[in-house]
């Protein structure tokens, strides 16, 4: 006898079935076995339409529950299913919690804080920047992060979580084996967050491919799992609003770092302030968290001379180029850079792509 989970990964294979359809089936036969030989017409008493009753009876003899048993121990792949205890509590209070998750990696304490960070895959310096310095303190201090392993603002979550020691989770469009993980460039950044006690999850089985109609699916799992939901840099019309919607439908907080009103990236985070979600601008603002800065945190720069009091004064939170720092401060283009060196070394100014420079902190 094989594990009746393994008939219900079989069912999951069908694509119509999905999680609504999986909790009717699951409520209605005793074991996973009996609705995966079920006839037609117990199918459509489980609730189960009709037509897709008929289409899973002719699919059904291409679905093997052995072999997808087989295929979960060879990538090192678990389960849980939506009546298993160590299914994430929060997910269950969905609207349609997935009737089964698959992952890999060590699952976090449900009951640690957890929040949802998201933003856009085309990040610029500004937001990279303002993800590690809120993300940082939070995952430090216990809290678990969790975010789609996409490119930009997805990637620096996970990475800055990863750098401070925190735990975080990555939730996939697609399935959790090493072939099927997108983007295929972040297998290197799987191996950190697995290697750091985190996971890697998702409702589509192994070998399933990261389709563009997954992702909304993903990203409602995303929400799901957590407390709330900060979105750092948005377009109006993206996944990341997606993701905020979520959490709003399942009564979840929404966080929302502002920006400029001129950068197309602030626009979904502008947007959602004025729907009224939080706006962020240090740790504090973020699920309650207080004083979250280590005792031990690195002292403030403070300029050591006139040269250096003045550049400072030219710089802000947003890099501007050597040249216009040269000829506000009226100094030799030499005397600053040998001094925006010295200052970058004590922790006071940061160097931007080329020669821009902004504060550090």
């Amino acid at each position: 006898m094989i594990d009746d989970r393994a008939y219900l990964v079989a069912l999951r294979r069908f694509p119509q079935f999905g999680a609504k359809r999986l909790v009717r089936l699951a409520r209605h036969f005793p074991t996973f076995k009996r609705a995966f030989e079920a006839s037609a017409t117990d199918l459509v008493e489980a609730g189960i339409e009709a037509n897709l009753a008929s289409r899973f009876l002719q699919e059904r003899i291409h679905l093997y529950p052995e072999q997808e048993w087989d295929l979960l121990l060879r990538h090192g792949v678990e389960l849980l299913t939506i009546s298993d205890e160590r299914y994430p509590p929060l997910l269950k209070q969905i609207f349609d919690p997935p009737a089964v998750l698959f992952y890999r990696g060590t699952l976090p304490d449900w009951g640690r804080k957890h929040l949802a960070v998201v933003g856009s895959r085309k990040a610029t310096d500004y937001g990279i920047r303002v993800t590690e310095d809120l993300v940082g303190p939070l995952a430090r201090h216990g809290t678990v992060i969790v975010s789609g392993l996409a490119y930009g603002i997805d990637a620096a979550a996970h990475q800055q979580t990863i750098d401070v020691g925190g735990t975080t989770l990555a939730i996939l469009g697609s399935g959790v084996d090493e072939e099927s993980i997108y983007p295929s460039q972040h297998r290197t950044l799987v191996s950190r967050i697995l290697s750091s006690g985190g996971a890697i999850i998702s409702e589509f089985p192994i070998g399933t491919p990261p389709l563009k109609q997954h992702f909304p699916f993903r990203n409602r799992v995303i929400a799901g799992l957590c407390h709330g939901t900060l979105v750092v840099e948005a377009a109006i019309k993206s996944g990341s609003l997606i993701t905020a919607q979520s959490a709003l439908s399942a009564n979840r907080d929404v966080y929302a770092v502002p920006g400029s009103i001129h950068a197309p990236m602030s626009e979904g985070p502008l947007q959602l302030i004025k729907d009224g979600a939080t706006p962020v601008t240090s740790t504090t603002d973020i699920l309650g968290y207080e004083a979250v800065e280590p005792a031990n945190s690195p002292a403030v720069y403070k300029p050591t001379s006139d040269e250096e009091a003045l550049i400072l004064k030219q710089l802000t939170h947003t890099p501007r180029h050597i040249d216009e720092i040269v000829q506000a401060v009226s100094l030799p283009t030499s005397t600053v850079l040998s001094l925006m060196s010295l200052m970058e070394m004590k922790g006071g100014v940061r160097q931007e792509q080329g020669q821009f420079y902004a504060r550090a902190a």
